[in-house]
């Protein structure tokens, strides 16, 4: 690859990356606007706009030449990919995800032909300092570490960050939550969510058919497990709004304020308020 190509490569990667990035944002817009779900619900989450911000600097960062971010790039695009084929179960738009990985591959290629080319007509050429580089890989292994928690998460080895619809309900975790007596086998569950780490059977809230159920693990490792019939619920009140950090946590009462369930559910994709008003929905008037 002489430097025309090289040059050539790069600006195509920076094009690319660009046009991924459109598509991303679109998409994203068009799922919060419809509060999607399904497979286009993976971008029913505003956390989708930082991957939109992150595919620019890169595309800035491959039309001035850099190895570092053409790389990056690559990587990014290929763990979104497999990102996006775990959660739904299937690979979507593998021809051109694969057109897209080749350009970015060539995009490597045309920076470090460039990076060995300036090398070598250039003595005085700049090299990276110390600390720019610790910046550099730093900023790298967090962003790939994010990534590789969210992947933990999809494949089931961290608990789901989101309220679930029992439509989405994994097969193990299910099995799971009977295992644990914590549901019946004949439970139609709506709406699952556990704020544990990595084990659902540490704690989390249920809505069932005709209740609800809130269940928590102490330090014998005894599972607690506390339910309201709909029938029994006089009263559901917010006690504190999540944010993007926090869960929410609501409290469902029964027949006396006295008596109350204490249930924390994730504020992503509206899932507490889906979770609530599947519940308010299920009482009688």
């Amino acid at each position: 690859m002489d430097k025309e190509k090289a040059i050539q490569a790069t600006k195509t990667g920076a094009i690319c990356a660009c046009f991924s990035a459109s598509i991303t944002l679109v998409i994203a817009i068009f799922a919060i606007w419809n509060n999607s779900s399904g497979t286009i619900g993976i971008w029913n989450n505003p956390t989708v706009f930082f991957d939109v911000v992150v595919i620019l600097i890169l595309a800035y960062g491959m039309y001035r030449k850099s190895l570092t971010a053409a790389v990056v790039m690559f990587l990014y695009f290929l763990f979104g990919k497999i990102y996006i084929a775990v959660e739904t179960g299937r690979v979507v738009g593998i021809g051109l995800g694969l057109i897209f990985l080749y350009i970015f591959g060539k995009a490597i290629q045309g920076a470090y032909v460039l990076q060995k080319i300036e090398k070598a007509e250039n003595p005085d050429y700049p090299t990276k300092s110390n600390l720019m580089k610790f910046f550099i890989i730093t900023g790298v292994v967090i962003l790939f570490s994010l990534i590789g928690l969210g992947m933990l998460t999809v494949t089931g080895t961290l608990t789901p960050t989101e309220v679930l619809e029992g439509k989405d309900l994994s097969k193990d975790y299910r099995e799971a939550l009977i295992k644990s007596d914590i549901i019946n086998s004949g439970d139609s569950i709506q709406y699952f969510y556990s704020e544990a780490f990595s084990s659902i059977e540490e704690a989390g809230s249920i809505l069932t058919s005709d209740r609800v159920i809130m269940y928590l693990e102490d330090e014998n490792k005894d599972t607690g497990v506390y339910e309201l019939y709909f029938e029994d619920i006089t009263d559901v009140e917010l006690i504190e709004a999540g944010n993007a950090l926090n869960d929410s946590v609501y409290r469902v009462y029964g027949d006396s304020r006295e008596v109350y369930l204490t249930i924390v559910l994730s504020g992503e994709n509206k899932g507490d308020v889906k979770f609530i008003e599947a519940l308010r929905s299920g009482l009688k008037p």
